[in-house]
């Protein structure tokens, strides 16, 4: 992956469009309905289901995560900053605050946006594009499928488990040449650290996976 340089550190003509239309991964609708004596309308956003994946490196004996920018969570923490409470979008200097304050740490995921693949299939590729390791499907464990977006969405996730080693490897990583993906190793303990802070930016996917990964495998990958 090249260096960054500082322009990549912030960004510049920032511009928020609030009339977006559809697209591939948002569909914006709204449903009416009664429900008893009520009529209720409600919004959403439908999105596809995705998928993602706890990967522990046996080599390094260290947890593998993925940093990335998000757009929306840059967006939702600059806007609460003290000095821009009460301005519109367009008045806010997006521009001088680094992209850091979007970045999160995330399990190795993405959308099940492909309808011949199974879900085990979009996984093993995410990890390929995320993280440059190969792992067959018959070594990639379902934990748990659960809800995302309870109130927009509706989306479900299907989180998986996976070993790798440096045998697997078949290339850097790194996302598509859209993303901005970081491969990001943690020791046990700091992965265990992170878990137990107060505030994280990661999703609960995340730290469900570390709080199963701690209670149900850490011992028997030590011993």
């Amino acid at each position: 992956m090249a260096s960054s340089t500082h322009c990549d550190e912030y960004l510049s003509d920032v511009r928020i469009n609030s009339n977006v239309q559809n697209s591939p991964f948002v569909r914006l609708t709204q449903i009416r309905f009664k429900l008893g004596n009520r009529e209720v309308k409600w919004d959403m956003a439908l999105r596809p289901d995705s998928v993602a994946c706890l990967l522990f490196h046996r080599d390094k004996k260290s947890l593998l995560f993925v940093k990335q920018f998000r757009p929306a969570v840059f967006v939702s923490i600059v806007r609460k900053m003290a000095e821009n409470q009460g301005k519109e979008d367009a008045d806010i200097d997006w521009s001088k605050y680094p992209i850091s304050i979007g970045e999160t740490i995330e399990l190795c995921a993405g959308l099940i946006d492909k309808p011949n693949l199974s879900e085990l299939a979009h996984m093993r590729e995410e990890i390929i594009e995320e993280c440059g390791y190969d792992v067959k499907e018959c070594d990639i464990t379902l934990l748990k499928k659960f809800i995302t977006g309870i109130g927009a969405s509706g989306a479900q996730q299907y989180l998986f488990y996976a070993e790798i080693d440096e045998s697997m490897k078949v290339n850097e990583g790194g996302g598509t040449e859209n993303e901005r993906i970081q491969k990001v190793f943690m020791t046990l303990p700091e992965a265990d650290r992170y878990y137990q802070k107060r505030e994280v930016l990661s999703a609960p996917g995340l730290l469900y996976a570390l709080q199963w990964f701690f209670s149900q495998k850490k011992t028997h990958l030590i011993d």
